[in-house]
């Protein structure tokens, strides 16, 4: 498998998971788990910066930022937005997200 199409892959099964949890925030710790869960590889580099990039998309959002934040990334808690949610259950197409 080429190595888009996991990256793809891996940014899909964030938002499906988020999509489960939705409208319930959750820890960057227990969403990073259950991906590896799926996908032993999945390093943590890669990780991060899958999040950053549905964070720029305006798919995420980090729910404490808003509060102040927590400083260890691992603690971070994040939230699935309207467009992301759109995105996640597909109703909502983003040519990004196409393999």
């Amino acid at each position: 498998m080429s190595e888009r199409i996991s990256i793809i892959q891996d940014r899909k099964r964030l938002l499906e998971y988020m999509d489960i949890m939705y409208p319930a925030p959750v820890k960057t710790k227990l969403l990073f788990e259950s991906c590896v869960y799926v996908n032993p590889d999945y390093e943590p580099a890669c990780f991060r910066k899958d999040i950053h990039y549905l964070i720029d998309k305006g798919w995420i959002e980090f729910v404490d930022e808003k509060l102040g934040g927590f400083r260890d990334f691992r603690e971070k808690v994040l939230h699935l937005t309207a467009s992301g949610k759109e995105i996640a259950e597909r109703t909502r197409e983003d040519p990004a997200l196409e393999i």
